[in-house]
C-alpha cells in the first residue's frame, strides 16, 4: 500500500512496541490496515485489530480490509458474525472491541493494532492484550489522536519517547499525513476552538483541567440581539423532573444567540411545553432535545418525552443515539471561540442560570469526565444539545485517500 513519508517511518521502524499519535486523517486506519496486511502475510499467524468498541471496530476497518483482501486473491474464508478472515495461508485476521475486554483473555496474537487506544480502558493492555503476545516474536502498535493529559496514551508516549529498547513513539500533526489540502486545515482552525484544533490537527496533548467551557467569555460571549426575530426558535431541551431546562435561541447566520431560557423544578414535559407556547405563541419551533428522551419517559399517559414534543407541533431534531460528550463539548466551546478567534455563541444576559451553567461546570479534579454531582450541567446540557446538532464536530472516519493502491507484501503459502 501507497504510504506518506510520515506513515513510511513508523511502517519501517522495527521496534516490537510503536506508540504512534496523530492528528485527525493523518492515515491512522490506513496505516493500520497495512500493517496488519504485512504480519498476516506470514503463515499461520493471529493477527488482531481493536477498536474502542466493537461497532467502532467494524464501522471503521472491517469492509475496507474485507474487500482488499478479496481483491488480493488472499482470502480463504470470511466469517462475517465474528468478525474473522481467514487467509489461504491460515493465518487469521480478527476484528474487535476492546468494551469488553475480558473476552479476549486465553487468545494468542502475533500482532495487534489498538486503534484509538487513547479511549481504550488500560487495563485491555495491560491485563489482556498483552498476555496474548506470548513471546518475543508479538508485535503491537499503539495509534490514537491524544485525548488530553490525564490518560494513559500520553504516560505511554512520554515513557517511551527516548526509549531505545522495545518500544519507540512517534507524533505527527494531520498535515504531514499528506492528505489534507491546506485550505482545509484553514477552515478548521475557523471552526474548531484553539484547544479542540491543537489536540485533533496538531496531535497536541492539551490539559482539560477547571470548567468545561473553557473558550467562555463575559465580556465576549454575554450579548444580546436587538429585537431579536421570534419567529423561527432554536430550543434545546434536557429532560429532568427537576428541573426540566431550555435553552431559547434565535439564529442569526451562523451566529446563534440565546435569548431566553426555562427552568422548571418538580415538572414534566408537557408543562414545559405549556410554558413555551405561552411565552411564543406563534413562533416555529426547532427543538434539539436529549436523545434519551426516545425512552424517557417524564410524563404520565405512557408518551415519551420526545413524542410529547412533536405531539405539540415542534420540530424535533435529535440523534438516535448520544454523540461523545467530548465531542459535544467541543463543539459547544467552537461556537464560543474559535481557533481563529471569532465567536458565534451568545448568551444574554437575562439567562442568569445558563451563565452560572457555563461558569460553574466543571471537571472532576485530575479527569476528563465532567462533574455532574454539583448540578452545573443542566443548563449546558440544553444549550449544547442544539449547537452540537446544528454545528457538529464530525469524526469522520478515514478515507483512503491513496487509489489505486499497490500491495507490496507477498502472502506466504504454508506448506
Amino acid at each position: 500500500m501507497a504510504l506518506s513519508a510520515t506513515q513510511d517511518l513508523v511502517a519501517k521502524d522495527n521496534h516490537r512496541f510503536r506508540v504512534v499519535i496523530a492528528g485527525r486523517r493523518w492515515g491512522k486506519t490506513h496505516l493500520s490496515i497495512r500493517e496488519l496486511a504485512k504480519f498476516a502475510s506470514k503463515p499461520n499467524q493471529k493477527v488482531m485489530y481493536v477498536a474502542p468498541s466493537y461497532r467502532m471496530a467494524k464501522a471503521i476497518v472491517w469492509d475496507k480490509l474485507k474487500y482488499k483482501l478479496i481483491d488480493l486473491r488472499w482470502v480463504k474464508k470470511i466469517n462475517e458474525s465474528d468478525l474473522t478472515i481467514t487467509l489461504v495461508n491460515e493465518t487469521k485476521i480478527s476484528i474487535r472491541g476492546a468494551d469488553n475486554f475480558d473476552s479476549l483473555r486465553g487468545l494468542e496474537n502475533h500482532f495487534v493494532v489498538l486503534d484509538e487506544f487513547a479511549l481504550i480502558d488500560q487495563r485491555a493492555w495491560t491485563e489482556v492484550l498483552r498476555a496474548t503476545l506470548s513471546n518475543t516474536l508479538g508485535h503491537a502498535l499503539f495509534i490514537s489522536t491524544p485525548t488530553g493529559k490525564n490518560n494513559w496514551a500520553f504516560d505511554m508516549f512520554n515513557k517511551h519517547q527516548d526509549d531505545e529498547s522495545n518500544w519507540s513513539s512517534h507524533q505527527y500533526t494531520s498535515i504531514q499525513g499528506g492528505q489534507i489540502p491546506e485550505e482545509e486545515i484553514l477552515q478548521a482552525k475557523k471552526d474548531l476552538d484553539q484547544r479542540v484544533f491543537r489536540q485533533e490537527f496538531e496531535a497536541s496533548f492539551e490539559s482539560y483541567d477547571g470548567t468545561v467551557c473553557w473558550a467562555w467569555n463575559r465580556n465576549e460571549n454575554i450579548k444580546s440581539i436587538a429585537e431579536p426575530d421570534t419567529r423561527i426558535l432554536h430550543i434545546g431541551i434536557d429532560f429532568n423532573v427537576s428541573p426540566i431546562t431550555a435553552a431559547i435561541f434565535v439564529r442569526n447566520g451562523d451566529d446563534m444567540y440565546q435569548i431566553d431560557e426555562v427552568v422548571m423544578h418538580n415538572s414534566n414535559t408537557f408543562e414545559l411545553v405549556e410554558e413555551i407556547q405561552n411565552r411564543y405563541p406563534s413562533s416555529k419551533v426547532f427543538a434539539y432535545p436529549d436523545p434519551a428522551g426516545n425512552q424517557r419517559k417524564t410524563s404520565a399517559g405512557g408518551n415519551t418525552d420526545i413524542k410529547i414534543l412533536s405531539n405539540a407541533g415542534f420540530n424535533v431534531k435529535a440523534p438516535r443515539a448520544h454523540n461523545l460528550v467530548k465531542d459535544r463539548i467541543n463543539a459547544f466551546n467552537s461556537r464560543l471561540c474559535s481557533s481563529d478567534g471569532q465567536r458565534h455563541l451568545f448568551v444574554g444576559s437575562n439567562c442568569k442560570h445558563t451563565i452560572e451553567s457555563i461558569e460553574k461546570f466543571a471537571y472532576k479534579a485530575g479527569t476528563q469526565v465532567p462533574d455532574k454531582d454539583q448540578g452545573w450541567d443542566h443548563m449546558f446540557d440544553a444549550a449544547s444539545y442544539a449547537i452540537d446538532f446544528l454545528f457538529p464536530i464530525t469524526r469522520d472516519f478515514e478515507r483512503d485517500p491513496y487509489a489505486p493502491q499497490v500491495w507490496r507484501h507477498q502472502l506466504a503459502i504454508s506448506a
